[in-house]
């Protein structure tokens, strides 16, 4: 079966590297979608080197494909993150399943090709995933009431987003997967013990605020956050999530060796500050 990673990215040039390098060796292609110098509010903003970071990495089996895509209004879905994961599907058509990920996500490669062979065995529509975030470095895991934030990952051909990184479960692909298998379209769980490292969180104060001013939600994020919260986080803050409403979301963090961080962050190189050497 052909697996094909759809990649958002935006002004994310210290991630992606470490975020393609990743998944390389196990998908069949990676499709990027940018809008460069565009946010997802159409607002125009300057870009930094992040294509010329997709552009640069090593490609011998031919597997980059990034498209720049500032009109969105032939894309189906009703904000500009779907509309852009919409857009990165198309590029590889025949892919039997879609890898969802963002560009500040780091998939271990033993974690992605266990997922990856039980995608293949079980073929139900949709896989979802465990993610641990990080907070201020990648030494700082984000403590989060159970089950946490368990993403799409997986998705099978012929299904498209709709709202962000939610699925349109009522198109064409609905019916096929009735005569595949004989019921509806189905979202299952890898076991919790399956994670996926997310980014979000980890950075400088330039990334953090490019971020939340720039973000699909930000109408969500507090207005009062950056000051009073990101620029004043220390190990031992608590209750610390960027949204008004989301109190007890991030209760604090954990301590994380760089030791024990996977290879596939320990590795990479990161801008200083961004983990702990």
């Amino acid at each position: 079966m052909r697996l094909s990673a759809v990649m958002l990215v935006f002004k994310e040039q210290a991630f992606v590297e470490a975020s393609i390098r990743a998944i390389y060796p196990v998908v069949d292609s990676i499709c990027c979608a940018t809008r460069q110098d565009r946010n997802f509010f159409n607002e125009p903003v300057t870009p930094d080197r992040t294509v010329e970071k997709i552009l640069s990495i090593p490609d011998p089996d031919n597997k980059i494909r990034l498209v720049m895509q500032r009109d969105l209004r032939d894309l189906p879905g009703v904000n500009a993150a779907a509309q852009l994961r919409n857009a990165a599907i198309r590029l590889d058509p025949e892919a039997d399943y879609r890898l969802i990920i963002d560009s500040d996500e780091i998939w271990p490669r033993a974690t992605l090709e266990k997922a990856w062979a039980q995608v293949q065995k079980e073929q139900y529509a949709g896989f979802r995933i465990s993610s641990v975030c990080f907070f201020g470095k990648w030494n700082y895991r984000v403590i989060e009431p159970p089950p946490g934030v368990r993403p799409i990952a997986f998705l099978r051909k012929g299904f498209w987003f709709e709202n962000d990184r939610q699925v349109n479960w009522h198109s064409p692909a609905r019916w096929k997967e009735y005569l595949r298998t004989g019921r509806k379209p189905k979202m299952v769980y890898f076991p919790p013990e399956m994670l996926m490292y997310h980014g979000s969180g980890v950075g400088d104060d330039n990334r953090i605020l490019t971020k939340i001013q720039n973000w699909d939600h930000r109408s969500g994020v507090d207005p009062d956050w950056f000051e009073k919260v990101w620029k004043n986080f220390s190990p031992e803050s608590k209750n610390f999530h960027y949204f008004q409403d989301g109190k007890g979301l991030y209760q604090g963090v954990e301590e994380i060796p760089t030791p024990s961080l996977p290879d596939e962050i320990r590795l990479r190189e990161w801008p200083e500050g961004w983990i702990q050497r």
